[in-house]
């Protein structure tokens, strides 16, 4: 092989011999040109993104590093308040929580480069990768960790919701432990596969992504078929509703089947009732109104993911063709090689080849939304209600003890009653007139406050008689004797003299009672001949 680094390549592009095999090779742009020499290889400089993308591309991606904090930030706030407030507050599951690491563990995969700004080339052609750049492999396995626990757990929710709302089954603690299993064994597998394998290294912004070589396989195909399965799902469970609806408008609730007699039976009419359209409506209906953050999650998730992966799957197939056929991207290196200070001018030509701006920009705004929409569906008025009790109970200076039943009592409870004129009591009065004539009033004792500043409860708190008897709310003259009705059967009655007494003689019958009733016959006696005399 002929010295070819003494070799220069047109301007922009840089001869690939004068470096070395440092940084992630593969993710070189360069081709040969056979028409200077025929082991010549001109690579475009690194970044490749500013010579295919305008300059506003890197405020679009550091503004999705934006996003991407934000739904971080709100997603712990979920996590918090889930681990130190009671569940009647948050209303906490553990779906709800895989989704909710995995949307943490997608945004901390942009927030790395945010706030590092690492350094996205090796040399002046070679992009880092995970071996040359800590902040490269923390931040792509954050984002394949991230986005495969998405995945599998949004399809896990949409298995949960469809046996809820199709097969009227509550998924219970088998199928807690079954999803814990299935689903983190699933992203440790997928996740431990594309590290090893395939790789991450700056490919656009400054995130490390996925690489394009062997992706398919190990990534991109098992993200879309945990998706796409999840869709299968998700669409069942609508076509599942839509049916019931449909079914509803056309059926009549009224109709019941009736019996010989005339009237409903009682199977007939629990069968009919049980599996009529408009019972199962009502059902559905109610499922689907508790449930309806949870679908609304799965779709926009399942949208977001289809979405980024047709993306980046159409990206990796376009990168692997025009590096293997240079005469795809042969209107674009001219463009270049004539325009080499005014790249501007070729940007169409290059976003034509490969995926336009637009485009890319668009997919990681809907990665970064992922945090913001989990907390926006999962986020409840109760929870701040919650840190309110919580931050009270916690630092509030003014602590004192208040018993739950203490109520209080007046010394006489028979003040609260309508009593004939005679019980005077002080407070306030209210008096009413009986259609008889007579007069009765209403009596409160007035509300006395307390004369000191003691915490201490007074007497007036505490439980009449110190809860040993039941005080006498009822004066003897407003009590009343109970008097049983007529057919009552709730006491025991003696026998009537009209009834008749019935024996029944166990001998008499067919029922054997025991062998003190009927005891056993030896045979033999029939064979004597005394026993015939």
């Amino acid at each position: 092989m002929a010295n070819t680094s003494s070799l220069t390549c047109p301007p922009p592009f840089l001869n690939e011999a004068r470096f070395g095999n440092g940084g992630f090779v593969d993710g070189r742009f360069c081709a040969g040109i056979s028409d200077i020499d025929p082991d010549l290889r001109c690579c475009l400089p690194c970044p490749a993104t500013n010579w295919i993308y305008s300059n506003t591309f890197t405020t679009s991606y550091r503004v999705a590093e934006g996003i991407n904090l934000i739904g971080f930030t709100v997603c712990l706030f979920l996590m918090i308040s889930w681990a130190v407030l009671p569940p009647k507050d948050t209303r906490r599951h553990y779906l709800s929580v895989g989704l909710v690491l995995g949307a943490m563990s997608l945004g901390l995969g942009f927030i790395i480069p945010f706030g590092a700004e690492p350094e996205q080339c090796y040399d002046e052609i070679t992009p880092n990768d995970m071996y040359t750049s800590l902040e490269c492999a923390w931040s792509g396995a954050f984002i394949i960790a991230g986005g495969l626990s998405i995945v599998v757990w949004i399809f896990i929710r949409a298995l949960s919701m469809h046996l809820q709302i199709c097969w009227d089954l509550t998924p219970g603690q088998k199928f807690f432990y079954g999803s814990q299993a299935l689903g983190w064994g699933v992203i440790a597998a997928l996740f431990t596969t594309t590290i090893t394998i395939t790789g991450v290294s700056f490919r656009f912004g400054d995130a490390c992504h996925v690489n394009s070589q062997h992706s398919m396989a190990d990534f991109w195909g098992p993200l879309l078929g945990i998706a796409g399965l999840s869709a299968v799902v998700q669409l069942a469970t609508f076509i599942y509703c839509i049916n019931v609806y449909l079914k509803s408008l056309w059926s009549d609730d009224e109709t019941q089947t009736q019996s010989s007699a005339g009237l409903p039976s009682y199977t007939s009419s629990l069968r009919t009732r049980t599996n009529s359209a408009k019972a199962v409506y009502r059902r559905v209906k109610k499922v689907v109104w508790l449930q309806w953050r949870g679908i609304v999650i799965v779709v926009f998730i399942l949208i977001d993911v289809i979405f980024f992966s047709v993306v980046f799957v159409y990206l990796d197939t376009q990168e692997h063709d025009a590096l293997h056929d240079p005469k795809r991207v042969l209107p674009w290196v001219l463009c270049l090689m004539h325009n080499p200070n005014e790249k501007e001018k070729c940007f169409d030509v290059a976003q034509g080849m490969l995926v336009d701006q637009a485009t890319v920009t668009a997919v990681l705004v809907m990665l970064a939304l992922a945090g913001v929409q989990c907390f926006i569906l999962l986020i409840r008025w109760s929870m701040f209600t919650g840190w309110k009790t919580w931050f009270q109970e916690k630092f509030s200076g003014n602590r004192e003890f208040v018993s739950l039943d203490a109520r209080r009592f007046s010394s006489d409870a028979r003040t609260f009653e309508l009593l004939k004129v005679g019980g005077q009591a002080s407070g306030y009065v209210s008096t009413v007139h009986s259609p008889g004539g007579e007069t009765y009033v209403s009596t409160m004792q007035a509300m006395k406050s307390p004369e000191s500043t003691v915490t201490t409860p007074s007497a007036v708190y505490g439980s009449p008689l110190s809860g040993q008897h039941t005080p006498d709310y009822f004066g003897k003259e407003v009590q009343r004797n109970y008097r049983s009705p007529s057919q009552s059967f709730s006491t025991p009655r003696p026998p009537t003299a009209s009834g008749t007494r019935v024996d029944w003689d166990p001998t008499s019958t067919h029922a054997r009672g025991g062998l003190g009733l009927h005891p056993v016959q030896d045979d033999s006696d029939d064979d004597d001949p005394k026993a015939r005399i």
